[in-house]
């Protein structure tokens, strides 16, 4: 596969017995900007698998399918056993989006 089709493929995750998508795209971008005022800080967070990054993340993947969602609401939807399976999908979606920055860098 190349890293152009990887473009906006999201990864799917369960939660709380319901299937969700984790992508970053703008949508993604615009709601950790939101919270974080810096998205720079927020990507930082997420690296160091912050809590409130997670919480952030993973609420602004939600809130594509549920509009009236909060923070609050997510935080209560995640549990300490859900945190390993989500770091492995964070990093699944990362790994998504780095491919095409790398070939963009390499004039491919």
């Amino acid at each position: 596969m190349k890293a152009s089709e990887l473009k906006n493929k999201g990864i799917p995750f369960k939660l709380e017995d319901r299937d969700y998508e984790l992508k970053f795209d703008m949508n993604t971008f615009c709601e950790l900007e939101e919270i974080y005022g810096d998205i720079n800080k927020a990507f930082e967070d997420l690296q160091n698998m912050k809590v409130k990054a997670i919480r952030a993340l993973i609420y602004a993947a939600i809130k594509v399918d549920n509009e009236n969602v909060t923070l609050k609401d997510v935080g209560s939807m995640l549990g300490i056993e859900d945190m390993e399976a989500l770091g492995e999908t964070i990093n699944k979606a990362l790994n998504n989006t780095m491919p095409e920055i790398e070939e963009e860098m390499l004039g491919e």
